[in-house]
C-alpha cells in the first residue's frame, strides 16, 4: 500500500501553496498541536510520578512523532525537524519560565529569539531550484531495453 501525503498524492512533494491554502492550514495546525504536544511530554518527563501522568506522557510522544510523520510526507525532512526541535525547545523554555520558576537569563531569552528567527527564515524561505525537480524512487525502475 503507498503512503500518501497531506495532498493526498502517493509520492511526496513540496508544494507552493498560497498562505491560507487548505494544505498550508493544515501543516500549520499539525506544527502546532505537535508543538503542544511535546512542550507537554517534556514536562510530563520532568514531573510524572504515577503510571497515569507517564501513561499520558507516552500518549503525548506518540501524537507528537505521529503528526511530524504526516508533515514530513509533504514538507522536507530537514525544514519539518528544524520547525519542530525549534518551536518545541521555545515552548518547552516559556513552560519551564512560567512553571517551574525557572531563573530569567538576558541570554536564554537572546538565544530563544535567535531560534525563532531560524525558523521564521526556514519557513518563509523560497525554495532552491533542485527542488523542484521529481525525487528519486526508493525502489529501482528498470526500463526495457530496445
Amino acid at each position: 500500500m503507498a503512503r500518501r501525503s497531506l495532498t493526498g498524492d502517493e509520492t511526496p512533494h513540496y508544494p507552493d501553496t498560497p498562505q491560507g491554502h487548505p494544505i498550508t492550514m493544515r501543516i500549520t495546525l499539525y506544527f502546532l498541536i505537535s508543538t503542544l504536544c511535546e512542550i507537554g511530554w517534556a514536562t510530563g518527563l520532568k514531573v510524572a510520578d504515577s503510571p497515569l501522568e507517564w501513561a499520558l506522557t507516552v500518549l503525548l510522544v506518540i501524537i507528537s512523532l505521529s503528526l511530524v510523520t504526516q508533515i514530513a510526507k509533504t514538507l522536507p525532512a530537514s525544514t519539518t525537524y528544524a520547525i519542530f526541535v525549534g518551536l518545541g525547545t521555545v515552548g518547552t523554555v516559556v513552560a519551564d519560565l512560567l512553571f517551574f520558576d525557572l531563573e530569567f537569563q538576558w541570554s536564554t531569552l537572546g538565544f530563544v529569539v535567535l531560534m525563532l528567527i531560524g525558523i521564521i527564515v526556514l519557513k518563509t524561505a523560497p525554495s532552491a531550484p533542485g527542488d523542484k525537480q521529481p525525487r528519486a524512487s526508493a525502489t529501482p525502475q528498470t526500463t526495457l531495453s530496445e
